[in-house]
Protein backbone atom coordinates (compact mmCIF):
# COMPACT_ATOMS: atom_id res chain seq x y z
CA UNK A 1 0.00 0.00 0.00
CA UNK A 2 1.35 3.26 -1.28
CA UNK A 3 2.61 5.64 1.75
CA UNK A 4 0.03 8.68 1.53
CA UNK A 5 1.65 12.14 0.90
CA UNK A 6 2.48 14.33 4.16
CA UNK A 7 0.25 17.46 4.24
CA UNK A 8 1.95 20.81 5.61
CA UNK A 9 0.34 21.55 9.05
CA UNK A 10 -2.36 24.20 8.01
CA UNK A 11 -0.87 27.79 9.65
CA UNK A 12 -3.48 29.21 11.64
CA UNK A 13 -4.08 33.60 10.91
CA UNK A 14 -2.62 35.29 13.14
CA UNK A 15 -5.26 38.07 14.62
CA UNK A 16 -4.85 41.51 13.56
CA UNK A 17 -4.95 43.52 16.38
CA UNK A 18 -8.38 45.87 16.28
CA UNK A 19 -7.56 49.28 15.05
CA UNK A 20 -8.42 51.31 17.60
CA UNK A 21 -5.31 50.18 19.59
CA UNK A 22 -3.02 50.18 16.18
CA UNK A 23 -0.73 52.96 15.61
CA UNK A 24 -2.16 53.78 12.53
CA UNK A 25 -5.30 55.08 14.19
CA UNK A 26 -3.24 57.74 16.16
CA UNK A 27 -2.68 59.00 12.77
CA UNK A 28 -5.64 59.00 11.60
CA UNK A 29 -6.76 61.09 14.85
CA UNK A 30 -4.14 63.30 14.19
CA UNK A 31 -5.05 63.85 10.18
CA UNK A 32 -8.53 64.74 11.38
CA UNK A 33 -8.14 66.84 14.10
CA UNK A 34 -5.20 68.73 12.08
CA UNK A 35 -7.52 69.15 9.36
CA UNK A 36 -9.94 70.74 11.25
CA UNK A 37 -8.05 73.31 12.53
CA UNK A 38 -6.56 74.14 9.40
CA UNK A 39 -10.12 75.12 8.22
CA UNK A 40 -9.66 77.30 11.70
CA UNK A 41 -13.43 76.94 13.11
CA UNK A 42 -13.96 76.26 16.87
CA UNK A 43 -15.34 72.59 17.32
CA UNK A 44 -18.07 74.15 17.94
CA UNK A 45 -18.32 75.96 14.36
CA UNK A 46 -17.26 72.84 12.76
CA UNK A 47 -20.25 70.36 14.49
CA UNK A 48 -22.64 73.33 12.78
CA UNK A 49 -21.44 72.56 9.62
CA UNK A 50 -21.51 68.66 10.30
CA UNK A 51 -25.06 69.21 11.84
CA UNK A 52 -23.93 67.71 14.88
CA UNK A 53 -22.85 68.79 18.23
CA UNK A 54 -19.21 70.41 19.72
CA UNK A 55 -19.31 66.85 21.99
CA UNK A 56 -19.11 65.16 18.51
CA UNK A 57 -16.34 66.55 17.26
CA UNK A 58 -14.40 66.36 20.57
CA UNK A 59 -15.08 62.42 20.78
CA UNK A 60 -14.21 61.75 17.32
CA UNK A 61 -10.61 63.47 17.42
CA UNK A 62 -9.84 61.62 20.92
CA UNK A 63 -11.00 58.26 19.19
CA UNK A 64 -13.60 57.41 21.60
CA UNK A 65 -16.39 56.90 18.46
CA UNK A 66 -14.83 55.44 15.14
CA UNK A 67 -16.06 56.90 11.79
CA UNK A 68 -16.66 55.08 8.64
CA UNK A 69 -15.76 56.02 4.95
CA UNK A 70 -19.30 58.12 4.91
CA UNK A 71 -18.37 60.51 7.95
CA UNK A 72 -14.70 60.59 7.40
CA UNK A 73 -16.42 62.11 3.84
CA UNK A 74 -18.42 64.70 5.39
CA UNK A 75 -15.45 65.66 8.07
CA UNK A 76 -13.44 66.13 4.80
CA UNK A 77 -16.21 68.55 3.37
CA UNK A 78 -16.71 70.47 6.58
CA UNK A 79 -13.25 70.97 6.28
CA UNK A 80 -13.22 72.39 2.47
CA UNK A 81 -10.97 69.40 1.38
CA UNK A 82 -11.83 66.68 -0.79
CA UNK A 83 -11.75 63.33 0.68
CA UNK A 84 -8.76 62.27 -2.09
CA UNK A 85 -6.77 64.74 -0.82
CA UNK A 86 -6.76 63.87 2.50
CA UNK A 87 -6.52 60.10 2.14
CA UNK A 88 -2.93 61.26 0.24
CA UNK A 89 -1.64 63.78 3.11
CA UNK A 90 -3.23 60.69 5.40
CA UNK A 91 -1.10 58.18 3.39
CA UNK A 92 1.98 60.34 3.70
CA UNK A 93 1.77 60.48 7.38
CA UNK A 94 1.47 56.80 7.96
CA UNK A 95 4.19 56.71 5.41
CA UNK A 96 6.41 59.04 7.86
CA UNK A 97 5.30 57.52 10.79
CA UNK A 98 6.43 53.21 9.88
CA UNK A 99 9.48 55.42 8.43
CA UNK A 100 10.43 56.78 11.99
CA UNK A 101 9.65 53.29 13.43
CA UNK A 102 11.96 51.65 11.11
CA UNK A 103 9.25 49.50 9.53
CA UNK A 104 10.09 47.02 7.25
CA UNK A 105 6.79 46.66 5.93
CA UNK A 106 7.37 50.09 4.04
CA UNK A 107 10.63 48.14 2.44
CA UNK A 108 8.68 45.23 0.79
CA UNK A 109 6.47 47.48 -0.74
CA UNK A 110 6.31 47.56 -4.61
Amino acid sequence: MPAKPVQPKRQVPTTRQKSLCRPENAALLTSLRELRVAAKPSQKEFADRLDANQSFVSVVEKGVVRMDALQIRDWCEAAGVSMEAWLKVFGALLEAREALRGDSRTQDRP
